[in-house]
């Protein structure tokens, strides 16, 4: 069975599961929520440079080599997208 797209019911589902929001297991549920119905996570489509970023991934994922200078721009977001959250 798919998960409710609606987010209220998400969060309704998280909390009856102790899910603490903003913990790995919050995220990894509104993660899984948003893959399974084709969606990118709320988060992620919110941050436009983020999304300029994701056909890198994208590419990545589907095993195509990226130019060295991609991939180290690339790894450098994710390095201060990390820092950011900490």
């Amino acid at each position: 069975m798919p998960p409710p797209k609606g987010r209220e019911k998400l969060l309704e589902y998280a909390g009856n599961l102790g899910l603490e929001e903003g913990t790995d297991e919050w995220l990894t549920f509104f993660d899984l929520a948003a893959s399974e119905a084709g969606m990118i996570p709320e988060d992620i489509a919110d941050d436009a440079e983020l999304l300029e970023r994701l056909p890198l991934l994208f590419r990545t994922a589907r095993g195509q080599k990226l130019e060295d200078k991609e991939l180290l721009n690339l790894v450098e977001y994710l390095r201060g997208a990390t820092k950011e959250n900490e």
